[in-house]
């Protein structure tokens, strides 16, 4: 609960979130930057997340609940939604290009940087039975050391096995964590946030995986700990700081620093590529497709429809910049592969759009959650 709300916001917000959950920490974290005013439910019975499936048409959380009776979902609308209307403090650079790239860095840190979250929580045995449990215990109690078992087996199935990690990419998915630590390490000695001196939105972005995952979960908590000590104080730091407290002006900072180069060559040769070849396989019918990167080889992964409209948005926001702002952002990733992927191609069309209008009216979500969805759970995307 926050404090009340200010003569001019006259809207009333109501958060359903699960205390677990990757997405809903990013959320929370950025209302509280924000200072926006709002309750929390808890998202921790059945009745909690299937109201959440009625209104929005997908159940799962974070999701929010306007006074007016229309709703918020998926933080990435959400919260650009949100910056309309709370204008303190914005998390979106007013420099069209380094605006761009914080939208590029938040996608890539949502989407990519799903993957090892999965690997650190699900493939060590302490962590999966773990969470596992404590997952569970939303369905039932009495029945959550057997079905923590079950669920624990079935996210690895579901979000590793089944989804291109093998033997042979195993450790490569789990030295993604090490990878990032490798560029966030010398960042965080320099800066506070990730692109200057406030938050942006790229820093929520990293924040999904970071907090609920990496700095929370029994055995990547460790690794962070030891080999990441300044990322580990980045996200205390993101989740305590209030707007209020910080200076006026916001200082953005450029990304040329060196330490930069590795990260945004993973955007260009790793994220991008798979971004453009899984909107391949969706404008192909295809339900799998093998994956091929600089770094990174998954056959026979998931083809993922939310991903086309991720690659969609970015490039409707590239299209946007000036051809100045272009050359910028172009010159930016020269050394690193150039942003090719983003454009071969062409547009490749979600159909999406639409669903993402936010806010959304519950009269008009036609389509509800199954009765699988209901009980097992909806996949991210």
């Amino acid at each position: 609960m926050t404090a009340k709300l200010k003569p001019n916001q006259h809207q009333s917000y109501t958060l359903y979130k699960m205390d677990i959950s990757y997405f809903s920490g990013k959320l929370e974290a950025y209302l509280r930057y924000k200072e926006i005013p709002h309750r929390v439910i808890e998202c921790d019975t059945l009745k909690a997340l299937h109201k959440v499936g009625r209104k929005t048409g997908i159940q799962k959380v974070p999701a929010i609940e306007m006074d007016d009776g229309k709703w918020l979902f998926d933080t990435t609308p959400t919260i650009q939604w949100l910056e309309s209307r709370h204008t303190e403090k914005p998390v979106l650079p007013s420099d069209p290009a380094l605006r761009f790239i914080a939208l590029l860095i938040e996608d890539y840190g949502d989407e990519w940087l799903w993957r090892p979250a999965m690997w650190w929580r699900w493939v060590p045995k302490v962590s999966r039975v773990t969470l596992g449990r404590r997952i569970t215990k939303v369905y039932s109690k009495r029945l959550a050391i057997p079905l923590g078992f079950y669920f624990g087996h079935r996210q690895l199935r579901e979000w590793l096995w089944n989804d291109g990690v093998d033997k042979n990419n195993n450790g490569d998915v789990r030295d993604m964590l090490f990878r990032e630590l490798e560029f966030l390490e010398p960042l965080f000695e320099q800066q506070p946030f990730i692109l200057g001196d406030h938050p942006s939105i790229a820093d929520f972005g990293y924040f999904g995986s970071f907090f609920r995952h990496f700095s929370n979960d029994p055995i990547s908590a460790e690794v962070m700990r030891r080999k990441g000590p300044n990322t580990y104080e980045w996200v205390a730091r993101l989740w305590n700081v209030k707007h209020s407290k910080l200076n006026q002006n916001i200082k953005w900072e450029w990304p040329s620093a060196a330490f930069w180069q590795p990260l945004l060559e993973r955007i260009a040769l790793d994220y991008l590529p798979y971004l453009h070849q899984n909107a391949l396989a969706y404008r192909d019918g295809k339900k799998r497709f093998n994956y091929r990167g600089k770094h990174f080889q998954f056959n026979r992964t998931v083809t993922t429809h939310y991903r086309v409209w991720c690659r969609q948005e970015l490039q409707r926001e590239f299209s946007l910049l000036s051809q100045d702002d272009k050359d910028r952002v172009n010159n930016l990733f020269q050394a690193a592969g150039g942003l090719f992927s983003l454009h071969t191609d062409g547009l490749i069309d979600s159909g999406l759009s639409q669903q993402f209008q936010l806010p959304i009216n519950p009269n008009n979500v036609k389509q509800k959650p199954g009765l699988f969805a209901r009980y097992y759970g909806q996949p991210r995307n």
